[in-house]
């Protein structure tokens, strides 16, 4: 035999080659599709994907905030002329929410919860709108808005809706072009939860804040019991032996005596639950006016409270508008504010929040609440003769649990900011102190209360007046 004969005959037939191809490509599409269906496959990286980009639109969202805050336009900047231009971005801001998207309003997150729980691709066309990409312009339009007019409000609740926006538009991008098996509201809870760890910068919280808001179950009907034989037994046995920890007594006592951490608790959860029923009872009286069709009765009403906040800021003489951030900062500095502004700041700030939101702005409540817990906290650690910075830390996580009916993320979100083991038995007691004095006059849990608004997106529509219904087929 020749050579190129033997070299020849050496080789594979053509059609063994060519199935031998053949084999390959159907292996390798089998494999894909097996890793398309596996936890920690494809689906895996989408969801780093849309969480890197959820952390990124924060920071952004975050800056934006922070810029029109520090150009507001109050009567602290402008003088008189708030009277004008208040009342007159406050108009503009609640009728871009009600023309462009009317879901848009609030803190964002009873939307959030509200999707978290109900969302599904059955329901995806009635809810979809709740955390749309038009929904989310538009609310980080009208925020900056507001905040440029002076409205008191934060950006940690709008932050969760933002965050939850853009990682549900991941997913609903992945499921229609990629036909990844998804899941959306799994995607709606890491989304929000990823939004309020970013707006505070504390993981924890964004864990604690997925299990106890958006994603409640069991542990909402026990968390009162399992908390307090958590601290009753922390307290039992520290009493017996001493501070103790496993790895060895650290040299600082506790800033603050449980005994007063319990009386900053009481108090704070029992405004906390006024703030609360406030909040839902306004919301109520204001929303036939907010949502009359005659532009003239909404103007009046929202340009009313606006003007009501600035009187109020005028009347009172300490800075009650923006967040309150500044405030917060400096009682945690030791700075406490003196005299008849230390008294009053906790309740102007109370109103001027209400103020904001029963305008029906987009706008969170988590910094407010944090700037009138630290004032109240350190105001009684002050009378108590306890110090000022470590007083307004326990306020702060007791204020927020009585209003938002959730002490573990309230706990948690001071603790991580302060990284100080020290503060958290006297931060644990504050928060369940004032969640369990809350829930003792009847406040009810505000986020969930706020979202049952829109149970009426499930709700059928209508037909039109005059069009009979079909008769039923016998």
């Amino acid at each position: 035999m020749e050579p190129a004969d033997a070299a020849h005959a050496s080789l594979p037939p053509d059609d063994d080659r060519g199935s031998f191809v053949g084999r390959s490509v159907r292996q390798t599409r089998i494999l894909l599709r097996r890793a398309s269906r596996q936890r920690y496959g494809p689906p895996i990286f989408l969801y780093f994907s849309a969480a890197a980009a959820t952390g990124v639109a924060c920071v952004l969202f975050m800056r934006g905030f922070d810029f029109a805050h520090r150009h507001q336009l109050s009567i602290d900047t402008i003088g008189a002329w708030a009277f004008l231009t208040t009342p007159l971005l406050f108009i503009l801001s609640f009728e871009l929410i009600r023309a462009a998207a009317p879901l848009a309003a609030g803190t964002g997150i009873p939307q959030t919860i509200f999707a978290s729980r109900r969302l599904s691709p059955s329901s995806r066309r009635l809810l979809g709108p709740l955390l749309s990409l038009r929904t989310m312009a538009v609310k980080i339009a009208a925020l900056y808005m507001a905040v440029w007019a002076g409205a008191s409000t934060g950006r940690e609740g709008p932050s969760v809706h933002v965050a939850a926006c853009v990682f549900l538009a991941f997913v609903l991008m992945a499921r229609s072009r990629l036909k990844l098996p998804l899941d959306f509201r799994s995607a709606v809870v890491a989304g929000g939860s990823a939004g309020l760890a970013a707006a505070f910068n504390t993981p924890l919280a964004g864990v604690t804040f997925a299990i106890e808001e958006l994603n409640a179950g069991y542990i909402s009907s026990i968390r009162d019991y399992v908390l307090m034989a958590i601290i009753i037994a922390a307290v039992a046995a520290n009493s017996m032996r001493g501070e103790y920890l496993y790895f060895g007594k650290l040299k600082e006592p506790l800033p603050v005596p449980l005994a007063t951490a319990l009386a900053i608790g009481v108090l704070g959860g029992l405004l906390g639950a006024l703030f609360c029923e406030s909040i839902l009872r306004g919301q109520a009286a204001f929303a036939h006016r907010l949502q009359s069709p005659v532009p003239k009765e909404r103007w009046k009403t929202v340009g009313g409270l606006a003007v009501g906040l600035v009187l109020l800021s005028w009347a009172v003489g300490v800075h009650v508008l923006g967040p309150g951030n500044e405030v917060a900062q400096n009682l945690l500095d030791d700075k406490p504010l003196h005299g008849f502004h230390g008294l009053i700041f906790p309740f102007a700030k109370t109103l001027s929040t209400l103020l904001t939101y029963w305008s029906g702005m987009a706008g969170g409540i988590f910094a407010p609440c944090l700037s009138i817990g630290s004032a109240l906290g350190g105001a009684v650690g002050s009378a108590l003769k306890s110090p000022v910075g470590a007083s307004a830390m326990v306020g702060m996580a007791a204020f927020l649990a009585g209003s938002i009916q959730a002490p573990i993320t309230s706990f948690v979100i001071i603790f991580e900011m302060t990284r100080d083991h020290n503060m958290l038995p006297p931060i644990m007691m504050g928060a369940v102190a004032g969640f369990m004095a809350s829930r003792a006059v009847g406040a009810r849990h505000l986020y969930p209360a706020l979202a049952e608004s829109y149970r009426k997106l499930l709700e059928p529509v209508p037909p039109p007046m005059g069009r009979a219904e079909p008769p039923a087929s016998s």
